[in-house]
């Protein structure tokens, strides 16, 4: 009745061969191989992580590897205030960078300034000569409108271009994280 039930391609499925990670072959090659053929030293160096792991940090008192979800190092240096330590570091580092970006653009902007400024008369003066005026304004008053649009237009786009490294900083310290501080923290080696 069962063989009835399911369909014919649920009755060949066949096992799936899985790999494990470095680590975890390491590690169930270190817990069962024999006694005699590791030194303890030796074991207990295997079960650190690896230097170039992101899970990984440099205890900063004996210069071990160790895991960065443990609180204490083995020499029992505090490991969890040296992460904290580094991720404030980080964030004072994104935080230096924004206000110097924004300093510098600030600079840039000042002659950006004058030159909108210099561009209002073109659209005042048709706005002024239109409220006082008697009659219909004419269509020369009005053209006067054009090169103030495009001055302050292009003084516009010069801003966005300015402040753009700017405003990429101060997003990128709004959105800092401290999974985004563990994924930068610890380069990536190539291949």
């Amino acid at each position: 009745m069962l063989r009835e039930d399911f369909p014919d391609d649920v009755l060949k499925l066949r096992p799936r061969k899985l790999r494990l990670g470095r680590d975890a072959e390491r590690l169930l090659n270190d817990v069962c191989g024999t006694e005699g053929e590791h030194s303890e030293s030796v074991h207990r160096n295997r079960l650190r992580p690896n230097a170039h792991s992101i899970n990984a940090i440099r205890c900063a008192d004996c210069g071990q590897i160790e895991y960065i979800s443990r609180d204490y190092c083995r020499c029992g240096h505090y490991l969890a205030g040296q992460v904290m330590d580094e991720f404030l570091a980080w964030e004072r580092g994104l935080v230096e960078t924004r206000d110097r970006l924004a300093a510098a653009a600030g600079e840039k902007m000042k002659p950006v300034r004058w030159v909108g400024a210099c561009g209002m008369p073109f659209i005042v003066w048709p706005l002024l000569h239109s409220v006082f005026s008697d009659g219909s304004t004419p269509l020369a008053i009005w053209l006067w409108l054009i090169p103030g649009f495009a001055i302050l237009g292009l003084c516009a786009l010069i801003e966005t271009w300015i402040t753009a490294a700017r405003d990429a900083s101060a997003h990128a310290v709004e959105a800092a994280t401290f999974e985004q501080f563990l994924s930068e923290r610890v380069p990536l080696p190539s291949h």
